[in-house]
């Protein structure tokens, strides 16, 4: 589909005249913009292997998961945001729980933005994948596709059930604060030029008073109002959220502890959304005990307040919706072609981590071959940017928008579909050591995403 308009030659006058009715019709058609949030419990049965297999069989629950959205309404046309309490979702998955969102919404696909926050305590959801290193009959299978199934089931009750509760936006209200001792970079870059990784905990004292790298250090908040009645508040953070895991337990973690104990505070929605938290997360500031995670928790839910305290209002605009797609390369290196990966899923005896992530470079490989292409999209609302993409992106890409358009207030959420991995910036490709380009199935792509990025801030997307 094209997205080009076309721009045609008419006389001076004759300009005039169409320009004032224009206006006139812009102003006459003002939209009513609605609001409705949702959310739904998607916890995992315990004791049964749902999921990839990146966490163990879930025994406890210490926080129910949640998947968390809104519905906006606008001219008749429904617009949905969703973040789920999970690590990650991929492939045919996503695209169902997409399709999902959108009939309950009265929509199409292409007006849906899925995200997942990465919890580590929480699964990763990928049928695709599971058909190519587990059988028909696996309990793994059967439990996870079940597990999708019951929650497809919630997200389509929850969202056709928000519809009859939509609330008139007449404001916005955008803010941030800035977030302390919480968010580290993962790469650390050594005097021989290699690079040390520095993951989401660590007891080793070195890593822990390495610098704290490259990082975003804002919480940037939108609320949404009914004239003074704050309807609900959608936060933006940039780095992976667990503090720590591994231990057969189903938690929100960080993001979602601080999340939950707002709203219960203020009795007011409350969203998060993990930004591009790719090469992020909290090792300088956490050595993985409950003691660390309180004080991390803590610190988060600090920022959302603070965030609060710092609103600034604006008037309600009409809502814009638009869309482009990217068509990524898969790696060419030799680890990554389809031949070795088959020959790990056909060994019995490879272990399941290695199994799994065959599977997922062989089904993205299957995909770019098929010409599949990504979908990222933005949400305006006056100078304020809902930006939505795929993966795990380095925080350089939200940076380098930021900077590009300081005009701009810009909320980024990562996370979408997952399928390709880390997307991260050129040189992290040639780095010696670092783990982020290990998990990443395209090739360097930095220019194309950050042209879609462009194109997406500038107004030059598909229209929806």
């Amino acid at each position: 589909m094209s997205c080009h308009s076309l721009r045609l030659g008419i006389k001076p006058a004759l300009f005039l005249v169409l320009l004032l009715l224009q206006l006139h019709t812009v102003t006459a058609e003002v939209p009513d913009l609605q609001v409705a949030v949702f959310s739904t419990e998607i916890t995992p049965p315990l004791n049964e292997p749902v999921g990839m297999g990146f966490v163990p069989i879930p025994r406890t629950i210490e926080h129910p998961l949640l998947a968390k959205g809104v519905v906006f309404k606008q001219n008749n046309r429904h617009y949905v945001l969703c973040a789920l309490d999970w690590m990650e979702v991929h492939n045919e998955s996503y695209d169902a729980l997409r399709k999902t969102l959108a009939e309950a919404a009265h929509t199409t696909s292409a007006c849906v933005a899925l995200h997942c926050l990465h919890q580590h305590t929480a699964p990763a959801i990928d049928s695709t994948s599971q058909k190519l290193y587990l059988k028909p009959e696996d309990p793994r299978r059967i439990a996870s596709l079940k597990y999708e199934q019951r929650v497809t089931k919630l997200l389509h009750t929850a969202v056709r059930k928000s519809l009859k509760s939509m609330q008139p936006i007449t404001g916005l209200g955008i803010s941030q604060c800035l977030v302390e001792r919480v968010a580290s970079n993962r790469r650390l870059k050594q005097a021989d030029g290699s690079i040390r990784a520095r993951l989401s905990s660590t007891k080793d004292l070195e890593l822990q008073n390495a610098p704290q790298g490259l990082i975003d250090p804002w919480m940037r908040t939108l609320s949404l109002f009914n004239q003074n009645q704050c309807l609900l508040q959608i936060h933006y953070y940039a780095t992976h959220p667990q503090s720590f895991y591994g231990d057969a337990r189903i938690s929100y973690d960080t993001v979602g502890i601080a999340r939950e104990r707002l709203q219960k505070k203020n009795n007011v929605f409350q969203l998060y959304f993990t930004a591009c938290g790719g090469n992020i997360a909290m090792g300088k500031y956490n050595n993985g005990t409950r003691e660390a995670r309180q004080e991390l928790s803590e610190r988060l839910f600090q920022a959302m307040e603070c965030s609060l305290t710092q609103i600034e209002r604006l008037p309600a605009a009409p809502l814009q919706w638009q869309t482009t797609k990217i068509q990524f390369t898969p790696r060419r290196a030799a680890e990554f072609q389809n031949a070795p990966q088959q020959s790990i899923l056909q060994n019995q005896q490879s272990p399941l981590s290695q199994k799994i992530k065959s599977a997922m470079i062989v089904t993205w490989n299957e995909r770019l071959k098929q010409g599949d292409q990504i979908e990222l999209s933005c949400l305006t609302l006056g100078k304020v940017r809902l930006l939505h993409l795929p993966g795990e992106p380095f925080v350089e890409f939200q940076l380098a928008a930021q900077k590009t358009h300081p005009e701009l207030f810009l909320l980024t959420a990562g996370y979408g579909d997952c399928a390709m991995g880390y997307i991260g910036t050129e040189i992290s490709y040639s780095d010696r050591g670092g783990y982020e380009q290990t998990w990443s199935f395209i090739e360097p792509g930095e220019a194309l995403l950050q042209a879609a990025i462009e194109q997406l801030l500038a107004g030059n997307g598909c229209p929806h």
